[in-house]
């Protein structure tokens, strides 16, 4: 439905008889990745990532595939639209549509991704001499299903309410760049109410998700409930519930949060469970809990993982 988190489990695999070397970051926010929709009269609109303009210079190192074995590349969540793409002239067509028509629409998903690779074992520093890239190309139908009115009063509300310039905005060639101090910080904000102190909603919800961002944020874990409550069960919903649960038993410690945590990972499907796993690894309880779910882990976050003590 309009608003809701899409998620998505990037594995590559080596058909070959020798090791290739593929890069160990892709950057959504440059074009390693690249996704957009397409619907019945062939119109385009692409999904767009963001992020800080300085992470395209970002160095790259390569990571070992062995023969005939895979690797995750990536494990990765984006809003379909994002909360400031819904005034769009793509998404004010399909949003009047499923309203006006009351049935779900079919539009096509593609994604693409452009890995730079190496042939050979020195792999550790990214040179443009030596790296050749390929390009895949994934499309898979995307059901659009109308979400209840009120729900979509909502959140045109929640547009409405939010600053423009707080939103994120196309920079240069890249796709999308949040909104900036004077020195080139996040601006953040803290409003979320745990044990009498404000703090970012940041720890709690993805940056860039904006289903809601401030101003339009509840300030306390009661406030978040009510509201997941109140929707329709989606991953916009989702994503909702697990902010309030970490909201929660940050500001109360329940300890009866962490079986719900648990329970509820346990039934979702895996590739939406690799990613929200992600979001508890700040809550060391919690996340001892549940990680045996994390099963997109890089190799890179595994390192960090083992230098907190977390895991073995």
């Amino acid at each position: 439905m309009p608003g809701d988190t899409l998620y998505m489990k990037i594995v590559a695999r080596n058909p070959h008889a020798e090791s290739v070397y593929i890069m160990n970051h892709f950057l959504l926010f440059t074009s390693d990745i690249q996704i957009h929709l397409i619907d019945s009269e062939n119109q385009i609109q692409a999904l767009l990532f963001e992020g800080p303009p300085m992470s395209a210079h970002a160095d790259q190192t390569y990571a070992e595939i062995k023969p005939r074995t895979s690797r995750i590349i990536k494990a990765m969540s984006i809003n379909v639209p994002p909360l400031e793409d819904l005034e769009e002239p793509f998404w004010e067509k399909h949003l009047k549509n499923l309203s006006r028509l009351e049935k779900n629409e079919t539009l096509s998903l593609c994604v693409t991704l452009y890995p730079s690779c190496k042939v050979y074992p020195d792999y550790k520093h990214y040179h443009f001499q030596s790296a050749f890239s390929f390009q895949f190309t994934f499309e898979t139908p995307l059901i659009m299903k109308p979400r209840p009115e009120k729900e979509m009063t909502l959140i045109r509300k929640w547009l409405r309410d939010s600053p423009k310039e707080l939103l994120p905005a196309p920079f240069g060639d890249l796709p999308k760049v949040p909104p900036f101090d004077s020195r080139m910080r996040y601006v953040t904000f803290e409003n979320i109410l745990v044990k009498g102190e404000k703090v970012p909603q940041s720890q709690f919800m993805r940056s860039s998700n904006r289903y809601p961002g401030h101003p339009n944020a509840p300030e306390t874990w009661q406030g978040w409930k009510e509201l997941e409550e109140n929707l329709t069960p989606s991953t916009m919903r989702d994503e909702i519930r697990l902010a309030r649960i970490l909201i929660q038993y940050s500001d109360t410690e329940d300890n009866t949060l962490i079986k719900e945590l648990k329970d509820w990972f346990a039934d979702m499907n895996e590739v939406q469970r690799s990613v929200l796993v992600k979001r508890t690894r700040n809550k060391i309880k919690m996340y001892e809990a549940v990680k045996e779910f994390d099963t997109a882990l890089l190799e890179w976050e595994k390192e960090h993982l083992r230098n907190l003590g977390i895991i073995e």
